[in-house]
């Protein structure tokens, strides 16, 4: 594939991989090249852009990437993610699918109001969902390996990539089970907490992140008995009575018999739900349906709280 001036973006993808990995051999093996055609490519891309962008440093048997090199390194970073984006978007074009990304405590909490009319519309067979933390969700969006996502935050999402439509904002609960010396307290501060064991999501979900900054202002670091990824195992360890957790209000029902502790701390930190999408993202009719639908979720919500 050439561009304007002829330049090759295979080169960039060698040039881009040897100043991440500084060797050659390793390079080659990574793409099943030879070694001498990783050599040309560089040799190439100097010739291009009349700068040299590698040096072998003899001394020390090492390579040293020059100012030019850093600079090209930058471009290239951007411009194979822009290559690998277009190419994801230009292949499910047409696709029917949906490739959807899907947080496992809002599938749990919120997605269940709009299931029905996404089945009676016939679109509940073209999601393809992808369940992981937001955090890694917004990476595939922005990779383009999503098209459309419900993220949580603890703050607004301000990308500049991506067009950010916040659909629910919730605030965050102490829960403990009913056997806990804490049962009592409507109310708590943070600071209270001091001692008490945590049973938390993994890292790349929203809950950590609330944790870590009420814990921050309490003054303390909380004390993880367990982290996990299932919402369901957190409130079954917390009605065992084996630790307390950090969740958004919905996130407990009745059913759980868990007891929810509202915070006096005078943070801003809250569960932000959004509908993301990538700035020019053209929808297909079957997407255009299915993100008006998810649209509908904050008027869904809002009459569910009141």
């Amino acid at each position: 594939m050439k561009g304007r001036m002829g330049l090759n973006t295979r080169d960039l993808a060698y040039f881009h991989d040897l100043v991440e990995l500084k060797n050659y051999t390793e390079v080659a093996n990574k793409f099943s090249v030879s070694q001498p055609t990783i050599t040309v490519a560089i040799k190439r891309l100097e010739n291009e852009f009349g700068a040299q962008l590698i040096k072998r440093d003899y001394i020390h048997n090492r390579l040293v990437v020059t100012r030019a090199g850093v600079l090209l390194f930058q471009r290239a970073q951007q411009i194979l993610q822009s290559l690998d984006l277009a190419y994801s978007e230009v292949q499910n074009a047409d696709s029917s699918m949906i490739r959807f990304g899907l947080p496992p405590i809002i599938g749990t909490m919120w997605f269940p109001l709009i299931a029905q009319e996404l089945l009676n519309k016939g679109l509940l067979s073209h999601i393809q969902s992808i369940e992981a933390g937001s955090d890694q969700l917004l990476e595939k969006l922005k990779q383009g390996k999503i098209d459309v996502a419900l993220l949580g935050s603890i703050r607004p999402l301000q990308e500049k990539k991506l067009d950010t439509f916040l659909l629910a904002v919730h605030p965050f609960r102490v829960v403990v089970s009913r056997k806990h010396s804490l049962v009592s307290k409507k109310h708590i501060s943070f600071a209270e907490l001091k001692g008490e064991r945590f049973v938390t999501f993994t890292n790349n979900f929203v809950h950590p992140q609330a944790l870590a900054s009420y814990s921050k202002y309490a003054g303390f670091r909380p004390q993880i008995a367990f982290s996990t990824p299932t919402l369901s195992l957190i409130k079954e360890l917390v009605n065992a009575d084996l630790g307390i957790s950090l969740l958004v209000d919905d996130a407990v029902k009745p059913q759980d018999h868990l007891c929810c502790l509202e915070l006096d701390d005078p943070l801003p930190e809250r569960f932000n739900m959004s509908l993301v999408v990538r700035k020019n993202f053209l929808p297909n009719k079957i997407q255009k349906e299915f993100i008006s639908i998810l649209f509908e979720l904050k008027g869904l919500i809002e009459t569910k709280d009141c």
